[in-house]
Order: C-alpha cells, then sequence, then structure tokens
C-alpha cells in the first residue's frame, strides 16, 4: 500500500501543528485545515527545515466554512492524492471561562459551529473516501468532560459534551466499515487554550504537545490498538511497540 493521506484541522494550533509534523515525519501526505494562514505557514516552513514533505495547507475558518468549501476541498485532495485515509479534528474555539448568562450570543454560536457542526459536516463528507481507503481512521479530540462540564465552561464544555456523542452514534454506524472512530482526550498540554483556562498553572510544569502527536500517530499507523472508543493520552508505557 502507497502513503497514506491525512487531513488535520487546527493545523496552526499546538496540538494540530505537533501533529502534522509528526506524520509527516512517519511518512504521510499531510493536508492541513486552519482559519490562520500565517501558522500554516509556519507547519510549512519548519517541514522544509527538517526535510519533510511539503504539507498541502488549506487556510479555511470553521466558522464559516459550508458544504462547497469543503466539497472543493475533498475534491482537491482526490485530485492530488487519490483519496483520504485518515481525518483528525483538533481545530477548537475557546474564548475563556464566562458564566452561562454572561456569554454574547455570537459566542455561543461560534463555539458550536466550529466544535461540533463543523466537525460533523466535514465527517460526513469524507466518509466515503475514508471507507474506500479501508483502513480509515476518524479521530476527534475532547477533553477531560469531568471538568469542562463543570461552571465557567459555558459553550467549549457543552459543544466537548456534544462532540463525544457524535464520536459514540459515529462509531456505532461505522462498525464494520472498516472504519476506526475515535474520540481522544490528550490529556494537559502546555497550549495557549490550556493557559488561557488555567492561569495560576505554570506552563512549564506540562508535557508539550509532541508527546499527545506520538500517541496519535501511533494509533493512526496501527501501532498501537486503542483501549476503547474513548481514548485517554499518554497511552501506557508498557504498550509502546516499534
Amino acid at each position: 500500500m502507497g502513503r497514506k493521506t491525512v487531513l488535520v484541522t487546527g493545523a496552526a494550533g499546538s496540538l494540530g501543528s505537533a501533529l502534522a509534523l509528526a506524520c509527516a515525519r512517519q511518512g504521510y501526505r499531510t493536508v492541513l485545515l486552519d482559519s490562520d494562514r500565517r501558522g500554516l505557514e509556519r507547519v510549512f516552513d519548519r517541514a522544509a527545515e527538517e526535510g519533510l514533505p511539503a504539507p498541502v495547507l488549506h487556510p479555511l475558518d470553521l466558522s464559516v466554512a459550508g458544504p462547497h468549501e469543503f466539497q472543493n476541498m475533498l475534491e482537491a485532495i482526490e485530485r492530488q492524492f487519490g483519496g483520504l485515509d485518515a481525518l483528525v479534528h483538533c481545530a477548537a474555539r475557546f474564548h475563556g471561562l464566562t458564566p452561562l448568562e454572561h456569554v454574547a450570543p455570537e459566542e455561543w454560536l461560534l463555539h458550536l459551529q466550529v466544535n461540533l457542526n463543523a466537525a460533523w459536516l466535514l465527517t460526513a463528507l469524507c466518509l466515503p473516501a475514508l471507507r474506500m481507503s479501508g483502513v480509515g481512521r476518524l479521530y476527534f479530540l475532547l477533553e477531560d468532560l469531568r471538568k469542562v462540564g463543570g461552571p465557567l465552561w459555558g459553550p467549549y464544555g457543552v459543544s466537548k459534551h456534544a462532540l463525544r456523542a457524535l464520536v459514540g452514534q459515529l462509531a456505532a454506524e461505522c462498525q464494520g466499515s472498516g472504519i476506526q472512530v475515535l474520540g481522544i482526550n490528550p490529556g494537559p498540554m502546555r497550549s495557549p487554550l490550556r493557559s488561557s483556562a488555567y492561569l495560576a498553572e505554570n506552563p512549564n510544569s506540562l508535557p508539550e504537545p509532541e508527546a499527545a502527536a506520538a500517541d496519535i500517530v501511533a494509533l493512526l499507523s496501527g501501532r498501537r490498538e486503542p483501549s476503547g472508543v474513548y481514548q485517554d493520552l499518554p497511552l501506557p508505557h508498557a504498550e509502546i511497540g516499534g
């Protein structure tokens, strides 16, 4: 089988960019989606510095993207690579801890659009290609839902709970299709999103996102088997294979 193609959303973010580079190092052809064009270009430059194959960049704002934009992107991937083998949803919107009564209506809608609606729509459009792959991977980045279900997490917490439900439905519907569906809690890591929620926490006390990216690539490649539909990281060291 030839090289596999992975589409990563939120690819300019901390975990998304680390995952994009980790996939490229393992021989994946990478397609990177994010609204942050400069952030995508930084990932492109990092790949060039390491001598990795150039990623394909798709600057796209998930808060306004619809079926037409996603379909055009998928058709471009099909023309260039002949198909799609994996989709990893790393994109997330978080606008800070706020009591529900003080959340601006537009922020509520934007959180649900980016964190849930766009993930569903892009997934629905990608499912035929992932089935054709025969070894399709469909991963969603979740959270510790016990924490984000508490006060002040607002639309971010609500959207992550809804995303977990989406993962469960998709996993049930994709049984026997060849598509592995996972909801992954990457655990605490150094990132701007976490720093904006845990203001008193020392970011240097947390692992870099590269550690979670390495575990995700191990799952993507089949070198590691998940313990279920919902997978917490880090993966147990005793199970790490070559």
